[in-house]
């Protein structure tokens, strides 16, 4: 664990908002997720974008701790914090890096994705230019274009960036990759199965053997779209969900049921205040109060991922009851309406996402409610939120705002003024 998290100075009280993640829960669905790929399947788990929002570096040691093979990042940067903090396991970075990064990748034993023939080029050019006599050489995964449009080479380029691969020196062709438009959608998933593997078999009939071969997310691994080849990549399934509607395969149904969320959304209280009949709360005076209610303010708004879109609809758990959210989203408030909810002090828990008693509010509700998916409830939690890890035996880490300011190149005297 790095040093930027710890539990010790560690109390809610400090905070009124937080996001706690359960760490067991990311381990036991990495499990899960073995049991669910076919035996001999390596498993990649996606810890991209701050580990969908629940931190990249726990998301990262959950997962390896629960049995991943490897992890894959979006950039150079992700890849190197995760190096920074001492973890040595395989890690495929699935975006295009800077060409002047390449150098500084190989060095730290990170998988790069070749995504398109100029710039799959340009980046072997690159290294071959650069002459380097390392130990260790640049490992490529070429992704291959089966109709997402938005990165990989066309199938019918596939030999030439081979070939390019195969004769640059020092050059290791580590995979061939390509990523399921809907991996619920049985029919689409069938005709992408059939370019990646059109375009594999001109490789193999210009006699070159295949490397190893990745395709399958959490939706195709669970719907049982699309072979699983050498390697599956998991992002959602990881951290508990399998997606808005997404019905996994009858086999599948009771692993996928196993699967825990890891995330809660948690705040107590800044202010609990009666409200008078007529009185109205928010911008733009949206709601109206219809009878003397109860009105309590929680610390948290679009600011930190909480989105107006959340109004109306949106509710908060407290003393194991729902609350309906009222008015308007705010930068850093929103408001709910607790009259029915009992006694609530300014020290009652409110639970935003997750579960209270025997009632509980799901990502796939908030997905709905803002039109979107679950990934991007996940990721939008933004940095002001704590977040305070837990496993069986309570709160094992923390990460705050402040842990993550950074220096940036100061002159010496702005340096020195610096406290």
């Amino acid at each position: 664990m790095s040093s930027a998290i710890s539990p010790s100075a560690w109390s809610s009280t400090h905070h009124s908002a937080w996001l706690e993640i359960d760490v067991a829960a990311l381990a036991h669905n990495a499990r899960v997720l073995r049991s669910a790929a076919s035996p001999g399947t390596r498993l990649g788990i996606l810890v991209k974008a701050n580990g969908y929002g629940h931190g990249l570096e726990m998301a990262a040691r959950a997962a390896l701790s629960g049995g991943a093979d490897e992890l894959s990042v979006a950039n150079v940067e992700e890849a190197m914090a995760l190096r920074g903090a001492g973890l040595d396991a395989r890690i495929l970075v699935v975006y295009p890096i800077p060409v002047e990064c390449v150098a500084e990748a190989v060095e730290a034993g990170l998988e790069l994705s070749l995504t398109g023939l100029a710039g799959g080029r340009r980046l072997l050019e690159a290294w071959s230019a650069l002459g380097v006599q390392s130990p260790e050489p640049l490992r490529v995964h070429v992704e291959v274009d089966s109709v997402m449009g938005r990165g990989g080479v066309a199938p019918e380029h596939l030999v030439d960036i081979v070939r390019l691969i195969d004769a640059a020196a020092g050059t290791e062709l580590a995979g061939i990759w390509s990523h399921l438009a809907d991996g619920s959608d049985a029919g689409f998933s069938r005709s992408q199965v059939e370019r990646f593997e059109a375009a594999l078999a001109q490789v193999a009939a210009a006699g070159r053997s295949l490397p190893s071969r990745h395709l399958v997310a959490t939706e195709g691994l669970f719907a049982g779209t699309a072979p699983g080849y050498e390697m599956v990549r998991i992002g959602l399934g990881f951290y508990g969900e399998l997606g808005v509607a997404v019905e996994p395969a009858a086999e599948l149904a009771g692993l996928a049921a196993n699967l825990r969320p890891a995330m809660a959304v948690k705040a107590r209280p800044v202010r609990l205040e009666e409200v008078p009949a007529g009185a109205t709360v928010g911008y733009g005076a949206e709601w109206t109060a219809e009878r003397q209610s109860l009105v309590a303010t929680l610390p948290i708004g679009y600011a930190d991922g909480w989105t107006r879109a959340y109004w109306p609809g949106a509710s908060a758990l407290v003393r194991g009851q729902r609350a309906p959210l009222v008015g308007r989203v705010s930068m850093d408030s929103v408001c709910a309406d607790v009259t029915d909810a009992g006694d609530v002090t300014l020290d009652d828990e409110f639970v935003l996402l997750g579960g209270q008693g025997h009632e509980r509010i799901t990502a796939t509700e908030l997905a709905r409610l803002r039109g979107s998916i679950i990934n991007e409830v996940f990721c939008d939690f933004g940095p002001r939120l704590p977040r305070v890890y837990l496993d069986e035996s309570g709160v094992v880490g923390v990460l705050r705002q402040a842990d993550r300011v950074e220096r940036f190149n100061l002159s010496k005297d702005a340096r020195e003024r610096l406290p």
